[in-house]
Formats: structure tokens, C-alpha cells, sequence
């Protein structure tokens, strides 16, 4: 029941993160902590903050636990960058594999809600033959309405269950001691990052990567309602699992 205001604060933690964390975060953590062990800490409080979310109902609670998890999950993708860059044998062979798992995962993450958004009752009394017909039945009987609201909380608590096992596993990764700054380097790295743009080919695709994440913004954001929408509304139709 978040007003539109409300609801644009929340979805904006994230890319007010992801501008918080270019100028400090990033670095900071880099420089000054074992990059497993600030993993393990990012993963443990942001994925608690994330849990939290699922429990409350208030605006103010919920924004910041919001912020509070994507301040600190925004960092952890640079530094598994660094963490892989550092211990692997040969980088340019092997990183774009080990980066493909995050893209497949990352896929793999939402597959658990085309079970946990179904109304179980409506399969039951289906009673399909088969596991074919079954799988039919239950992609067909997504929960709407309130039921599929409430039983949106559950991302709330996926999520946060999956960053305090990742908080567990990171400890696991091989010890990746914090990074100094290089001879001549600038002290600030997003500083000596900007510097990169001087180059053309990078200020081309620093643009045509700024753009794209504007769209990439409104895509996370909208998708879902226009997949749920009635096709009477402009909307696809498709089944809130």
C-alpha cells in the first residue's frame, strides 16, 4: 500500500547504491579488508536487511532496510571480480566462464517462486494425470490478487536466506588480501577510472552503457506489471508465477 513516491524511493535504493558505492564503498573494501571476509560480512548483514523486509509493513522500516542491503550487496560484485582476478591462473581464459554462472544464477534465482506463487489448492483439484499435465496445471495456476501480494513477501525471504548462505560460503573462497594502491596510481580509483575516458573506445562504451542502464532500470521495474496485466488493460497476461 506504498504510495508511487514511496514505491520510487525503494526501487531507487539500488542505483543510488550503485552511485554511493562508485565513489566509496568499492574502494574502501578494496583497500582495507580481506576481500572474502568483507563478503562474508556484506552477504551476512545485507542478506538480515533483506530478511527484514519481508517482515514489516511500514514505509520507513522497509526503505531502509532496502537501502541498507543494496549499500552493501553493491560492493560485493566488485569484489568477487577481484577475488577471482586474483587467484586465478589465467584470467582471460577463465574468467568469462566463471562470469557465465553468475548470468545463469542469476536466472536460476527466480525459478523457485513458479512454485512458491501457486495456488496449490487449484492444482489439487485439477487432479491432472501425468507429470506433464501436472507441470501444465501448475504453470497455469499462478495465486492473483491479495493471495499473490502476500505471497510476494516470500522474494523477501529467498533472498535473505540465499545471502547468509553466500555470507557462509564466502568464507570458503581462497584468502584474497586487500589490494594497495599502485606506484603512481591516483589515491581515488574512481578518480584514476575516470581518467580511462579519454580514451575513445572507452567513452563510447561508457555511453552506450550509460544509456542502456536506464533502460535496463525501467525494465526491472515494469516488466512484471506488464506481464501480469490483463491483455483488456495492455497488458501480456501471463500467470503471476
Amino acid at each position: 500500500g506504498f504510495t508511487p513516491g514511496q514505491q520510487a524511493w525503494i526501487l531507487n535504493a539500488f542505483p543510488v547504491a550503485s552511485i554511493v558505492g562508485m565513489f566509496f564503498s568499492n574502494q574502501f573494501a578494496d583497500r582495507n579488508f580481506s576481500a572474502e571476509k568483507f563478503l562474508a560480512f556484506s552477504h551476512l548483514v545485507g542478506g538480515l536487511a533483506i530478511l527484514g523486509c519481508a517482515f514489516t509493513r511500514d514505509f520507513w522500516p522497509f526503505f531502509l532496510l532496502m537501502l541498507v542491503h543494496c549499500l552493501l550487496y553493491v560492493p560485493t560484485i566488485s569484489i568477487t571480480n577481484s577475488i577471482a582476478f586474483a587467484n586465478m591462473k589465467n584470467p582471460e581464459k577463465e574468467f568469462g566462464l566463471v562470469r557465465m554462472g553468475g548470468t545463469i544464477g542469476w536466472i536460476l534465482a527466480a525459478w523457485p517462486f513458479t512454485f512458491i506463487l501457486v495456488d496449490w489448492a487449484k492444482v489439487d483439484a485439477a487432479n491432472a494425470q501425468g507429470f506433464v499435465n501436472w507441470l501444465g496445471t501448475v504453470l497455469n495456476s499462478g495465486l492473483t490478487g491479495d493471495a499473490l501480494k502476500n505471497a510476494t513477501r516470500y522474494t523477501f525471504i529467498v533472498a535473505g536466506v540465499a545471502s547468509l548462505v553466500l555470507a557462509a560460503f564466502s568464507l570458503t573462497l581462497p584468502h584474497t588480501p586487500p589490494r594497495k594502491p599502485t606506484e603512481g596510481g591516483a589515491k581515488l580509483a574512481w578518480l584514476e577510472a575516470f581518467s580511462l575516458l579519454k580514451h575513445p573506445f572507452v567513452l563510447v562504451l561508457w555511453l552506450v552503457t550509460l544509456v542502456d542502464s536506464f533502460v535496463h532500470n525501467c525494465y526491472f521495474n515494469w516488466t512484471g506489471v506488464f506481464l501480469g496485466t490483463a491483455p483488456s488493460a495492455g497488458g501480456v497476461g501471463i500467470p503471476g508465477n
